[in-house]
């Protein structure tokens, strides 16, 4: 006699993604900002599931061109944050309406245009227990929680001995991150908590990844491609001021703006 296997269960689900805030009702400018974002953030954002928040807008747009030009950036959309104005259009086109969770805005006074803000948030919507490309992302949810269930234990500090190479990315996940070690260029390190690097940072750094707005990032040599902090970032592409180029720093979100101070003696 052999088991019964259901070949399909639906469980709950915290699923991480982008949220992108729609605030223009003209779809080129849209278009144009998401180009030049991501042409800024390279593959910081890749692959990464999103979210529409077209909630601030008052008519609908070509739904259609607004989610192509997202898959051709390789970010797939979910679903959207709608209201009653358009959540038929969305309907029609095949997005279907999300609930955010934890989700503050925030946006930056150095990167922040008319037409969008992207920031990660966490969606919280059942979906299938199917194959995910980036399971460490998911956190399952108890099928039958207990009512009297202890709150959850922190996570120890994730600690990376050696550098970390270009492509390879690291996710610290409910807790902070150190490295031990060079981040080189075109390197990734993402933590809930804060990032501390005893060495260059040379890539990209992203603390408080779900919504901390205390969370902070250290390095003893700040060189960075990009650095954000709960959603919040600022692409580096010119030189740093003298007091802290290359040298120890601290990165850290000072109302809705990156403040980046200096730490040699």
């Amino acid at each position: 006699m052999t088991d019964s296997v259901n070949p399909l269960d639906f469980k709950g689900a915290t699923l991480y993604a982008i949220r992108a805030v729609i605030r223009s009702q003209n779809l080129d400018d849209v278009l144009t900002d998401l180009d030049q974002r991501m042409a800024q953030a390279g593959s910081f954002f890749k692959g990464e599931p999103v979210v529409l928040d077209v909630s601030e807008l008052t008519a609908p747009l070509d739904w259609a061109r607004l989610t192509q030009a997202f898959v051709l950036h390789g970010l797939p959309v979910i679903g959207a944050v709608t209201n009653e104005q358009l959540a038929n259009s969305l309907i029609e086109a095949g997005l279907h309406s999300v609930e955010l969770s934890g989700a503050t805005p925030s946006t930056t006074t150095a990167t922040q245009t008319a037409a969008s803000v992207v920031q990660p948030v966490e969606a919280n919507t059942p979906v299938p227990a199917v194959d995910i490309s980036k399971p460490e992302r998911v956190a399952q949810q108890p099928e039958q929680a207990k009512p009297t269930a202890e709150p959850a234990a922190a996570q120890p500090t994730l600690v990376v001995q050696g550098p970390l190479r270009s492509g390879q990315r690291v996710y610290a996940r409910h807790t902070d991150l150190i490295v031990m070690g060079v981040v080189s260029q075109g390197a990734e390190v993402i933590a809930d908590g804060n990032i501390h690097i005893y060495g260059p940072l040379r890539g990209k750094a992203m603390a408080g990844a779900r919504g901390d707005a205390q969370a902070r990032i250290f390095t003893t040599c700040l060189d960075a491609e990009l650095v954000a902090i709960a959603g919040v970032y600022r692409v580096i592409d010119g030189p740093l001021e003298t007091e802290v180029a290359r040298k120890p720093a601290m990165i850290n979100l000072n109302g809705q703006t990156l403040r980046i101070t200096s730490l040699s003696a």
